[in-house]
């Protein structure tokens, strides 16, 4: 089982990475002809250059039906729009593509509540402002304040078009939070909580529509409620510490909320201190995922990610974990802990109901709200992952793995619900209820 999902996995991967691929070959391809002009109309608030930039076809260009429906798939993965249209149509002698939206409500109140690392024992509750689309140019501006379970404030801003001409990027934040520590081989007898006050901020440039490199640099402050060997590595308890990253991503994905067809890859290096402090170490890591449409209905998906660390001393709070963001299905509760990580995915992926406009004029709901986009589908799926600590050997044996099979709900406003059903490598079986994307 751990190797069937791990060869196959990266074998789909690592094929693709190597093949030459001609999606032509052997027949000639559908056109609608070549595009003379791109007429955009329902945008009331969104600029022309966020639709446009996101779109791979421009004028001249053949406007094949691959094409149009990637296209529309880009411009959704924006999270600016309910309803998204793509029609070629002859005007005056001319092809005109005519991009026809319906614009979501941007300026959102977000109740925010549920269970931390979805235990019923960590609930959390709050609220937040999110301005998703500020000036009309996809600048998102969002606060929030959280109680309970680990509690927390924060502030944050992105710009996907910071300078036009440059196409540069931005984003920045400022964040408080208490969180309880994760790490169940330091929490000992008496657990402990971490006091943690992040600033970062983020400039990139994008090469082409897929292509980004983006460069960080942050100040944190972490500091633990009782010392203790490894939770800080300041023996006053509390580390403060300089951040910065370097990070490259291709992105050809065609729908950000489940994806049937494309390529993800990305990495990353990372070093946590410059001297100033006790703390100073490297990570590096990576995340390759491939889709490719079987059928017309069916979906193959798969996913490899790792990273590793050099340097000194790992502290609890930056150590890799399964059971918190990232997750083995069949194990989806325990948590798995080291100072590095390694993980695959395998999904194959039956569309039920392929994704379609639903109005709900009757309602007399607000144009924002009126339009949902709904579908379902059907998944088998097999995961696998293993962290450990530098001085430990990683074999096949150490990989934890699961597999199972569940229904996907797509929801309006980007929302994905999972209801699942996983076994472990003993054969052991547990239900899994998720509000995202399993990847």
């Amino acid at each position: 089982m751990k190797i069937f999902v791990l060869v196959i996995s990266l074998l789909c991967v690592g094929t693709r990475l190597f093949a030459q691929s001609d999606s032509t070959q052997g027949s000639q391809p559908i056109s609608f002809g070549a595009i003379d002009t791109i007429i955009i109309v329902g945008n009331e608030k969104t600029k022309d250059i966020v639709i446009l930039r996101e779109m791979t076809l421009k004028r001249g260009m053949d406007a094949t039906p691959e094409a149009v429906e990637f296209d529309k798939g880009r411009i959704y993965s924006t999270g600016l729009f309910t309803r998204v249209e793509l029609n070629v149509f002859p005007i005056e002698g001319r092809n005109a593509l005519l991009v026809d939206l319906s614009e979501r409500w941007y300026i959102i109140p977000l109740p925010l509540f549920g269970f931390r690392e979805n235990d019923p024992k960590k609930p959390y509750y709050g609220a937040g402002l999110l301005h998703n689309n500020f000036r009309g140019l996809n600048q998102k501006l969002l606060g929030s304040v959280i109680f309970g379970y680990n509690p927390s404030l924060a502030l944050s801003f992105s710009d996907p078009i910071f300078d036009r001409e440059q196409n540069l990027y931005f984003s920045g934040a400022l964040s408080y939070s208490k969180i309880r520590n994760r790490s169940e081989l330091a929490a000992g007898t008496n657990n402990f909580d971490e006091l943690h006050y992040d600033i970062f901020a983020t400039l990139g440039k994008r090469f082409t529509i897929y292509e980004n490199v983006g460069v960080s640099l942050g100040y944190q402050i972490v500091d633990v409620s009782e010392k203790g060997p490894q939770r800080t590595v300041s023996p006053d308890g509390t580390d403060r510490f300089l951040t910065g990253s370097i990070s490259y991503s291709y992105d050809s994905r065609n729908l950000r909320d489940y994806t049937t067809r494309g390529w993800l890859y990305s990495a990353y290096v990372s070093k946590t201190g410059f001297g100033e402090s006790e703390i100073s170490f490297t990570r590096i890591g990576g995340d390759v995922r491939w889709f490719a449409p079987l059928s017309a209905d069916f979906t193959v998906a798969t996913r490899a990610f790792g990273s590793v660390v050099s340097g000194g001393t790992i502290p609890t709070y930056a150590r890799s974990y399964f059971g918190y963001g990232e997750r083995i299905r069949g194990y989806f509760k325990n948590v798995f802990e080291g100072e590095n990580i390694a993980g695959t995915s395998l999904e194959l992926r039956w569309q039920l109901v392929a994704p379609r406009i639903v109005r709900f004029d009757a309602l007399s709901l607000p144009a924002e709200f009126s339009i949902w986009r709904l579908g379902m589908s059907l998944e088998l799926f097999a995961d696998a992952g293993t962290t450990w600590f530098r001085s430990q050997p990683v074999s096949i044996n150490s990989f934890a793995a699961g597999y199972g099979g569940g229904i996907v709900f797509l929801l309006p406003y980007d929302m994905v619900v999972r209801a699942e059903y996983a076994w472990n490598d003993f054969g052991k079986g547990q239900f899994i209820f998720g509000v995202r994307s399993s990847f």
